[in-house]
């Protein structure tokens, strides 16, 4: 059972993600045909966004030894969210986001600059390229289909 703590974060995930023009997303999100759930995850027309909510260094290095997190995995774009001060830059796997929380709000601590979002195919040519992921498009549409047939009750 996730704590309070990580539910408060893929909260704020979540609303960071709508902020950023990903509106078609959600939290705690598994799709058919797919072992990986994620804690939020969002979707634009050219692209996907994922996040990861990590409340404790423990839990931060198990996540790094995924099979997703090696190979192929959900989003585009990925990053965590943790409470300020719990993660690096320095920690983060190579192409991945840090978003932190304060207490009072999210603090975008490593990130692409501007919002453009462009798919992994289009994302050289400026920053978005050194965060850009290929991900597992049958794994993406999987977890797009879950969050459809939720807001299809």
């Amino acid at each position: 059972m996730p704590s309070e703590l990580h539910e408060k974060l893929c909260e704020k995930g979540l609303k960071w993600l709508k902020r950023n023009g990903f509106r078609v997303s959600a939290t705690n999100v598994w799709g058919l045909s797919s072992r990986e759930r994620v804690d939020c995850i969002g979707f634009r027309h050219s692209c996907s966004v994922l996040i990861e909510a990590k409340v404790s260094r423990s839990d931060f290095l198990v996540d790094q030894n995924k099979p997703e997190r090696q190979q192929g995995g959900a989003g585009t774009y990925r990053f965590y969210i943790a409470p300020e001060g719990l993660l690096t830059v320095d920690d983060l796997p190579d192409k991945w986001g840090l978003l932190e929380w304060t207490g009072r709000g999210i603090k975008e601590t490593y990130r692409p600059t501007g919002n453009i979002w462009p798919s992994y195919e289009k994302s050289g040519g400026c920053d978005f390229g050194k965060f850009a992921h290929d991900s597992d498009r049958k794994t993406d549409m999987a977890l797009l289909f879950s969050i459809a047939r939720k807001l299809a009750k």
